[in-house]
């Protein structure tokens, strides 16, 4: 089986819905014991209910929160004995209100900094010395084609470009450990995310296209202008990248940022 699992075990943050709810139904899928880890924990008991392996499990989780990450990552070692695979998802896209300003504030900056970034590096840092000791572990990222170039939401492409530097420094840094860190950057992905900007801001760019889109129908027409594949991406499209960069399948492959956007960027 392409991307075996079975044993392993995952840590999926943002994982209640979305992208992440997608990227743990197909880890679930292939084997691995969910950990679905979101500050939501009632939409994350929500999607561990959907999970096939009922040796999974749901907690809350603040990822801009040491204490809160150091509780995760503990309860994980307490319950499994082992941290296999951690896919940073969280994210946010700006502040509180961030459809009402033209320019970002310091809050937009800060929080999406928070937790896009910052939210990611630590998560990393509290599985990793578990990794070490048993010389074994996968991190997948899930930054954005907004990454790749600039946009009209600064301080959220800005942090998006951070998660694939991290992903290439952190990968230097463990490669002789034999851990292997990746990123992928999803394309155009209708989830309950995208549907509420288009509910806040009917003219939202998403800061790598030209145009925007206020609907469901103007996103659709604008994935068939822009997609050079025609269609828009999907959770579990991103969920099986995830799956293949968490398994053994890819333990040559490491530093990578993986566009999965239907061929909008290519490198």
């Amino acid at each position: 089986m392409i991307a075996d699992l079975t044993g392993k075990i995952a840590i999926v943050t943002g994982g209640a819905q979305g992208i992440g709810a997608g990227i743990c139904s197909v880890l679930d899928q292939q084997g691995a014991t969910v950990v679905v880890a979101d500050q939501n924990e009632d939409a994350a008991m929500s999607t561990f209910k959907q999970l096939s392996n009922k040796q999974s499990s749901h907690l809350g989780v603040d990822v801009t929160d040491d204490q809160s990450v150091n509780a995760m990552t503990k309860y994980v070692i307490s319950k499994y004995g082992s941290i296999d695979i951690l896919v940073n998802n969280a994210g946010i896209i700006g502040a509180d209100e961030w459809w009402t300003r033209e320019h970002g504030n310091d809050d937009d900056w800060q929080n999406t900094f928070d937790v896009n970034v910052r939210g990611v590096v630590r998560c990393s840092e509290a599985v990793t010395p578990y990794m070490l000791e048993r010389k074994y572990g996968k991190q997948v990222n899930i930054a954005s084609i907004a990454a790749r170039r600039g946009g009209t939401l600064p301080f959220y492409c800005v942090t998006k470009a951070a998660v694939v530097n991290w992903t290439q420094s952190k990968a230097a840094a463990l490669a002789s450990s034999g851990i292997n860190v990746n990123a992928i950057c999803p394309g155009l992905v209708w989830t309950p995310m995208t549907q509420r900007i288009t509910d806040h801001r009917g003219n939202f760019n998403p800061g790598t296209l030209k145009s925007g889109y206020k609907d469901k129908d103007e996103f659709d027409a604008l994935v068939k202008a822009w997609v050079p594949m025609g269609r828009e991406q999907t959770p579990i499209d991103i969920g099986k990248v995830a799956a293949f960069l968490a398994s053994d399948d890819a333990k040559n492959i490491t530093g990578q940022a993986f566009n999965v956007d239907g061929g909008i960027y290519m490198n």
